[in-house]
C-alpha cells in the first residue's frame, strides 16, 4: 500500500476542506528501540507487502470479476478528523490506503483525490509526511489517468512510509498501518462478494490465510504491554481461528508482479471456502473494522 497528495493547489484545498480541520493528538505510541527482532520484522513486512495478495490486487480482481465500484463500503473521508490517537491514525492510514487503491483500480479520480488527501493528513499527524512530499503529488497528478502507474506510486509510497517508520524506531506504528490496510482489503472483498459471489473472489479471500499468518507473527514481535498492538493481535488471532479450517493448497503456484501488483497464479488447486466459513469471516471482519474506523 502507499499514498500521496493530488493535482492542483485549488483542488487539493477543496479536498482538505472535505476532510475537515486539524485536531490535537490525544496520545501517542511509544518509540521502539532497535533490537534483534528488526530483521524478522522487516522480512515479515516484506512478505505481507510483496509476496502475497495485496489490497490492490484484491481490488483489481474485483474489477476484473465485473464488480461495480461502491463508495458506501469504504471509510468515509469525513471520519479522518475523528482519529486523534496515534493508534487510530496508524490503523486508518492503512485503511485509507486500501480505499485509495480500490478507488484507483476503478479509475475513480475524484474519490482517489479524497482518500489521498485523508491519508496525507494522517501521515502528517504521525509525522511521516516526508513520504507525501511535493514530488509524489506531482507524480500522482501526472499519472491521474493511468491506473497502473497510480497503483505503482501508491505501493511505492506506502513502502517508503513503512521504511521511514522503522528507521526512526516507530515500528509499532508501521505494524498498525499494515494491519489496518490488510483488514480493509479483506473487508472490501467480503462486502463485494455478498452481492457478487465468484470462485475467483472466494479464492482470493481464502488465500488471505497466508498473509494473515505473517501478519500475526509480525505483531507478536511487539511488547504485549502496548495496548494498541495487543488489541490488534487479539483481533487478528480471532480471524486466524476462523481461517484455520480453510484449505489453501500448497505448491504448483507462481508469484509474479504485474505493473507493481503481486499476482498469484499457476495451476494450484482452488482453495476451499465454504458458505459457513465465508459468513463467519465476513461478520468478524466487519465488527473489527467498525471498531477501527469509529
Amino acid at each position: 500500500m502507499r499514498l500521496n497528495p493530488f493535482f492542483s493547489a485549488t483542488i487539493l484545498a477543496l479536498v482538505l476542506t472535505a476532510c475537515g480541520g486539524e485536531q490535537p493528538q490525544q496520545d501517542t505510541l511509544t518509540v521502539q528501540p532497535v533490537d534483534s527482532t528488526a530483521a524478522v520484522r522487516s522480512q515479515r513486512t516484506r512478505n505481507i507487502f510483496h509476496n502475497i495478495p495485496s489490497p490492490m490486487e484484491t481490488a483489481e480482481l474485483l474489477r476484473k470479476a465485473g464488480a461495480e465500484y461502491s463508495k458506501d463500503i469504504l471509510n468515509d473521508v469525513k471520519n479522518v478528523d475523528n482519529y486523534t490517537s496515534a493508534s487510530k491514525q496508524a490503523l486508518n492510514l492503512g485503511i485509507y490506503g486500501a480505499d485509495l487503491s480500490y478507488a484507483s483500480v476503478f479509475n475513480n479520480t475524484q474519490e482517489s483525490m479524497l482518500y489521498t488527501s485523508c491519508a496525507q493528513k494522517l501521515a502528517k499527524k504521525l509525522d511521516v509526511n516526508n513520504a507525501f512530499n511535493e514530488a509524489v503529488v506531482n507524480r500522482l497528478e501526472q499519472n491521474r489517468n493511468n491506473r497502473d502507474s497510480l497503483l505503482n506510486i501508491i505501493s511505492e509510497t506506502y513502502w517508503q512510509v513503512d521504511g521511514y517508520l522503522k528507521e526512526n524506531g516507530r515500528d509499532n506504528i508501521s505494524v498498525l498501518m499494515v494491519a489496518g490496510g490488510w483488514m480493509e482489503g479483506l473487508y472490501i472483498a467480503t462486502q463485494v462478494i455478498a452481492g457478487h459471489d465468484t470462485p475467483e473472489l472466494r479464492q482470493r479471500i481464502a488465500e488471505q490465510r497466508i498473509p494473515l499468518e505473517d501478519l500475526v507473527e509480525l505483531v507478536k514481535t511487539y511488547s504485549p504491554d502496548d495496548p494498541a498492538v495487543a488489541g490488534v493481535l487479539k483481533d487478528l488471532e480471532s480471524i486466524q481461528a476462523l481461517f484455520a479450517q480453510v484449505t489453501v493448497p500448497q505448491g504448483g503456484s507462481t508469484i509474479t508482479e504485474e505493473n507493481g501488483v503481486t499476482v498469484i497464479g499457476g495451476t494450484a488447486p482452488t482453495a476451499a471456502l465454504t458458505d459457513d466459513q465465508l459468513k463467519s469471516i465476513t461478520q468478524a471482519v466487519a465488527a473489527i473494522r467498525a471498531n477501527y474506523i469509529s
